[in-house]
């Protein structure tokens, strides 16, 4: 068996040397090769698909956070190389949606161990943008922008900005265009989301599911801020998130069009794209190969 790891430095603000070294002992005892991809932040997906067409791997092993997962897939479109995940960025949402040990070293020994391997969709934006977790505008897209101007990263600098941006977020109108139908909203946020729950473990959207084929849209539209608290920081249940019906509009899709009156900051599995005053999303179905176990709980849908 061949690796190929993807390893983001800065991700999560974390020092990745003691699990690389750890995952250098294990693949020396077991035989297996090992290749190393860093990320730098230009033409990652470019120089990422020529190291994997040139070295060949048996699996990808991405250590990072969503970002660095979305990287990894976009560089594994076309290819039937199969990838899994490392959980070592600030909020690891992906990994914690799709059952992944929070150990680094365990999380690696299930990687190359497992026989589990399932399509995961991805979300296309705007022709020219992709996200496997989640994307937004308004709360959380705010967040993200006031998280990437800080030095420090981890979970309580997530948790601090999604504090502040509640605090200061305000109603913006939106229009969702489903086939013929459109759907007017004054919202707080709009969540375009192909899993369930934040980085923090609150369950966002219920229906999410990334290998099913569908994303959803959630529209945040009650004026009690608590809520939307709630919603962000708080690991709930479903049956929980059936107490706060009425935050929320939900719309299950493969394809929608979201319009704003004004321009609103978008950002796709914490990474910023921009402002936009138009959304056209569309579903990538079984756009990669994602390496599993039976702790993903969509795996026994599949």
């Amino acid at each position: 068996m061949k690796l190929l790891f993807v390893v983001n430095p800065i991700s999560g603000g974390k020092n990745k040397s003691a699990f690389l070294s750890s995952a250098e002992q294990m693949c020396k005892k077991y035989g297996i090769g090992l290749h190393y991809f860093n990320t730098t932040g230009v033409n990652d997906v470019v120089n990422l698909n020529n190291d994997v067409m040139n070295y060949l791997p048996d699996r990808v092993v991405s250590v990072g956070g969503d970002g660095t997962s979305l990287m990894t897939s976009l560089a594994l479109l076309g290819t039937n190389v199969p990838f899994g995940i490392i959980p070592m960025g600030s909020a690891n949402g992906m990994a914690r949606e799709l059952g992944v040990q929070s150990d680094p070293v365990l999380a690696l020994q299930d990687l190359i161990m497992s026989k589990i391997i399932v399509p995961l969709d991805l979300v296309k934006v705007n022709d020219e943008h992709h996200y496997i977790h989640l994307g937004d505008v308004g709360i959380n897209a705010s967040m993200v922008e006031n998280f990437t101007k800080e030095n420090g990263r981890g979970w309580m600098a997530y948790a601090k900005h999604f504090v502040d941006s509640v605090k200061n977020a305000h109603l913006f109108d939106v229009s969702v265009e489903i086939e013929d139908q459109i759907f007017n909203h004054k919202a707080y946020a709009v969540v375009i989301a192909n899993t369930r729950m934040y980085g923090t473990g609150a369950i966002i959207n219920p229906r999410g599911n990334p290998h099913d084929g569908l994303f959803e849209i959630v529209v945040v539209l009650q004026n009690d801020l608590s809520g939307i608290i709630n919603l962000g920081l708080t690991a709930i249940t479903e049956k929980a998130f059936d107490a706060l019906k009425g935050y929320y509009e939900t719309y299950q899709v493969s394809h929608a069009k979201i319009k704003f009156k004004e321009p609103k900051m978008l950002q796709l599995d914490g990474e910023l794209i921009g402002k936009s005053d138009e959304i056209d999303a569309e579903i990538v179905p079984g756009g990669v190969q994602y390496i599993s176990t039976n702790e993903n709980v969509f795996v026994k849908d599949l």
